[in-house]
């Protein structure tokens, strides 16, 4: 999993930053992540979206997190190792020694809906919610 250097915290994050004006999220992605590292990824599968209410910080604005799986790394590749100072290939086990308290919630989330099929989990400030749409009586997730 490849995590970069935040720059608020002494602790690594997901690769992201802020869309454009009119940016969807899935190109938004891929622009963050190559201006971040220099690599080309492509999103295949959005796994979790994070919704943090401008409360929650005391921000006047709100953010929303979205987890995207973007395939598996072909290490041979030099471009993939060639990263700098700041960004790090991190295995799964060890996301807990490296990833910032927020972000390894929302890792770990990611890696169960990946892992067991499940469908893309909602969650605000990190924890899982039910979602219904139209007051539909079943939660999607």
């Amino acid at each position: 999993m490849l995590l970069v250097e935040s720059r608020e915290e002494d602790e690594m994050v997901l690769p992201g930053g802020k869309s454009m004006e009119n940016e969807p999220p899935h190109m938004a992605a891929p622009r963050a992540v190559g201006n971040l590292t220099a690599l080309d990824v492509v999103p295949r599968r959005l796994l979790l979206i994070d919704f943090y209410p401008a409360s929650v910080y005391g921000n006047e604005w709100e953010t929303i997190n979205y987890v995207f799986y973007c395939g598996l790394v072909d290490f041979n590749a030099p471009s993939v190792t060639d990263l700098g100072i700041g960004h790090r290939w991190i295995e799964r086990t060890k996301i807990t020694h490296h990833a910032y308290r927020d972000q390894f919630h929302r890792i770990r989330k990611s890696l169960m809906v990946l892992d067991e099929g499940r469908t893309t989990q909602y969650l605000v400030h990190s924890n899982a919610v039910e979602v219904r749409v139209d007051g539909a009586a079943r939660a999607i997730s």
